[in-house]
């Protein structure tokens, strides 16, 4: 990943390989510009990532920015017609496709409604929701201490942290669970083990579910990345 890419923050690939980056999403950072057959891709964060994404892609090239000019990475004759504009972020591009579950039509099954019903049992918040700004207004003030022990996953305005110490934010929600999360003040209905309902909602291995009144959201575990300062103050554009 060192030497010649060491700088790269623009590459072009084959359009087919963008689902190569899906586990990026979560990087507001990383954007993408459609043009025919090929895709461009930019980004200012999670370099690492990327280029650990796409250096397997047949026929990709990678550009670097020197003294405001785009170079091939390796060559010192500048490289021109790329593009500066027309740039998506990654997440609004590349979506997952949508879920339909058939039953057998052999088979008969009772529908079961999974729903929140009040609890007063008191649990530790395992999770918190709350908005980007808030986010970002905190996390300028926060000890790196406090960032380090959080993961967080963005979608719109809404950003979801995970950890044991989360911060009093305003207008938050707090849950509790491991991988299904429910708000505090309230527990999935059936009250079946927590193992239970993820076996019955078929969540993979890699995927959380956040229960809320009247929604159930998927979310898989790579969309949560480390929180650090600059990617709070970028979700809050």
């Amino acid at each position: 990943m060192h030497g010649l890419l060491t700088h790269a923050s623009l590459a072009r690939i084959p359009a087919d390989d963008l689902p190569l980056l899906g586990r990026l999403r979560a990087y507001a950072s990383v954007e993408v510009r459609l043009e025919g057959a090929h895709a461009w891709v930019r980004w200012d964060e999670a370099g690492f990532e990327i280029l650990r994404a796409l250096l397997p892609v047949e026929r990709a090239e990678f550009f670097e920015r020197l003294d405001r000019l785009w170079h091939r990475c390796g060559r010192s004759l500048p490289a021109f017609n790329l593009p500066e504009d027309g740039f998506l972020p990654l997440a609004s591009v590349l979506t997952p496709a949508p879920a339909t579950l058939i039953a057998p039509d052999s088979e008969t099954l009772p529908r079961v409604l999974l729903a929140l019903k009040r609890c007063n049992q008191p649990r530790p918040a395992s999770a918190l929701l709350c908005s980007a700004r808030a986010l970002a207004a905190w996390a300028d003030m926060a000890t790196q201490a406090e960032l380090n022990a959080l993961q967080a996953a963005q979608s719109a305005e809404l950003v979801l942290l995970l950890g044991e110490r989360l911060p009093a934010l305003p207008n938050a929600e707090r849950f509790w669970g491991e991988r299904l999360l429910c708000p505090l003040g309230w527990a999935p209905d059936p009250a079946l083990p927590e193992s239970a309902l993820i076996e019955a909602l078929q969540l993979a291995s890699h995927e959380l579910a956040l229960l809320r009144p009247g929604a159930l959201e998927i979310i898989p575990r790579d969309a949560l990345q480390p929180l650090t300062r600059a990617s709070a103050r970028r979700g809050a554009r």
